[in-house]
């Protein structure tokens, strides 16, 4: 049986010689080898089923890495991690030693950032293009971003800048899937949808094109369908914004067709004195029939998202309570950034569709909006991924908290992701929110808690924000009627007179657990549920602190500005600086990719690490009660 055509690509530059016959082989490859390692253990599986040929297509025309090649989001690099020499390392890929499922420089100089947040690609090409024309290089800069980053606001500032500045050697490519993760939303989407996949547009164009060739003024006429083709272009199709702004427009091009494809990123690299930007049409999921039937359920499948005790995720209990809420009070609205899946909003919204607002990639928005809707009455929800909401941090400070409005707010995914790595665990809400003026900061031990959480802060005057793990809750019992919890006050789950444990969130269940293998050690370890950072439950923590004098804090968040840094302020508030307090949290790095239950044993942050950091720590020379036993 002949090898694969992939096997003897080991730069780009050996894509080059290959005949469009074999390219198509290569192409084929490369899907069959992202669909068969993807399909299995996870990653980001449709997005980069569609930008195969485009992929292969860029580094035939330009030369990676003197050319560099910035993809926003860098999440569909799968490709071009295949043809720049990491082909055998792909089987491992997002898991713990394995490559990156994201841009990686210090996996390869082909990869120029490792960048996870969509509307980022144009500002770092911008970036890159001016750096190579300050130094003299000779070389191109190419920026691949999506119509669904462009719902980005940062996208449209690097848009204008782009223009402004006019680098010779930049050319911006429009990937047009019609998808971000979600639906996008906006006049792109409308325009693509109105006229780019509308069948009789490119009907009549190639209509017109075959006839001009075949008859014997063919010439004139086809001068003629050109001014008309173009004339119609600027009709009916938004090129003229393109051109308006101040680019050359190219476009729009089959992102599955390399003839297409190479002939118009050539005619890219001809100086016009604009920079140019092709559009490209791609399909999300191209080659494989279920991702391209559901794109949205393929654009991450089978990653793992907590056990499988059958536990509902916390974002479906958000989402159940929220729809518990819209039932009884009209004012309540949910509002996503492009993510109303991953949130659970798209149940909500099914159900009450003209109060759930999906804004596209635009968190900044989010916020701002939702401050204008509690300014006018309504009760808003806002969820988004904790890595993203920090790209709303000014608002949330500016146009919620200033204005001490009662908009709440839901970090998603806070904590340990896993396989998505560095560029996504939600490692710092806890340190970016405590220190606001107005906000109530919590976090639930379980679902029970959140769904009374969540009532808690629709009936609060102000600023709420609560922080939801990835995946599955813990199977807790839910009570059938919601309540109101008194704000700043925590639950002992545990009594204990050796050590008490402050575990925040769901670490709390790691932390009963590290208490029952203490007691193997003769250690009596109390657990305290804290629910919120803010306001903390000082009385219960004085209580502690006084009564056993040993505390740990755990949490799923960096040291830095954490939970355990708002306990040791409060300990130094009461004059209790010489109470022994050890804290448990996420390092001052950026945590590698890898399953959460190996990134969570590595931290120390599993009721095993729990346990020996509390040993080592207070109880250094405790040993396990039967082994004492058998000493005596």
């Amino acid at each position: 049986m002949a090898g694969r055509l992939l096997d003897t690509i080991d730069a780009p530059s050996d894509l080059k010689p290959l005949t469009r016959r074999q390219l198509t082989q290569v192409a084929q490859e490369a899907r069959d080898a992202i669909i068969s390692v993807i399909t299995e253990r996870g990653g980001h599986l449709a997005s980069n089923l569609g930008v195969v040929e485009l992929t292969l297509a860029l580094h035939r025309v330009f030369d990676s890495p003197t050319d560099r090649i910035v993809w926003d989001t860098t999440n569909q690099l799968y490709t071009h991690k295949l043809v720049t020499g990491r082909r055998d390392e792909f089987k491992d890929i997002r898991l713990e030693g394995g490559l990156s499922g994201f841009g990686e420089p210090r996996e390869s100089p082909h990869d120029t950032l490792c960048a996870g947040h969509a509307g980022t690609g144009l500002s770092i090409a911008l970036g890159v293009a001016q750096a190579s024309a300050s130094r003299g290089l000779d070389s191109w800069t190419i920026a691949i971003v999506g119509d669904g980053a462009l719902t980005s606001g940062s996208s449209f500032e690097a848009l204008n800048n782009i223009v402004h500045l006019n680098p010779e050697k930049l050319v911006v490519v429009l990937n047009d899937n019609g998808m971000s993760i979600s639906e996008n939303i906006g006049f792109l989407t409308n325009w693509r949808k109105r006229v780019i996949t509308h069948p009789e547009y490119h009907a009549m164009i190639g209509r017109m094109r075959s006839l001009s060739k075949r008859v014997p003024t063919g010439e004139a006429i086809y001068r003629l369908v050109k001014r008309f083709r173009d004339g119609l272009d600027s009709f009916i199709l938004p090129t003229t914004f393109w051109t308006e702004i101040g680019f050359q427009y190219l476009g729009p091009v089959d992102g599955h067709d390399f003839k297409q494809l190479e002939e118009t990123l050539g005619q890219a690299k001809i100086p016009t004195g604009m920079v140019p930007l092709v559009h490209v049409v791609t399909h999300k999921g191209h080659g494989y029939e279920p991702a391209e039937d559901d794109p949205v359920r393929f654009h991450q499948p089978s990653s793992p998202l907590g056990d499988s005790t059958g536990a509902p995720t916390y974002s479906k209990v958000f989402a159940e309570t929220v729809k518990r809420l819209m039932k009884d009070d009209e004012s309540v609205v949910g509002i996503s950034a492009a993510m109303l899946e991953g949130t659970g909003l798209a149940e909500v919204r099914s159900e009450f569709p003209n109060r759930v607002f999906d804004v596209g990639i635009a968190e900044q928005h989010a916020v701002s909006m939702a401050a204008g809707m509690a300014s006018s009455g309504l009760t808003p929800f806002v969820s988004i991924y904790s890595t993203f909401l920090q790209r709303a941090f000014d608002q949330v400070i500016h146009d919620v908290c200033l204005q001490n409005l009662p908009v709440t707010l839901i970090a998603d995914r806070a904590g340990i992701v896993g396989e998505d790595g560095k560029t996504h665990h939600g490692a710092f809400d806890i340190s970016y929110l405590r220190c606001l003026p107005n906000a109530v900061v919590a976090a639930p031990m379980d679902e029970n808690d959140l769904q009374h959480l969540i009532y808690t802060a629709y009936t609060h005057p102000g600023p709420f924000a609560i922080r939801i793990a990835r995946g599955n809750a813990t199977g807790a019992p839910l009570d059938k009627d919601l309540r109101e919890l008194p704000l700043g006050k925590g639950s002992v789950v545990r009594e204990g007179r050796d050590v008490v444990i402050f575990g925040l969130g769901k670490p709390a269940y790691a932390a009963l657990e590290a208490a029952e293998k203490l007691a193997d050690y003769g250690i009596d370890c109390g657990v305290v549920n804290p629910l919120f950072v803010k306001p903390l439950d000082v009385d219960l923590l004085l209580d502690a602190a006084r009564s056993v004098g040993r505390i740990v804090t755990v949490e799923e968040n960096v040291l830095s500005g954490g939970f355990g840094s708002a306990v040791l302020e409060a300990l130094a508030e009461a004059g209790l600086e010489d109470v022994s307090v050890h804290r448990i949290g996420l390092p001052d790095s950026f945590i590698e990719h890898g399953t959460a239950a190996a990134q969570r044993h590595r931290l120390h942050l599993d009721a095993e690490g729990i346990a020996e950091q509390v040993r080592e720590t207070f109880f250094p020379e405790a040993t396990p009660q039967a082994r004492r036993g058998v000493a005596a």
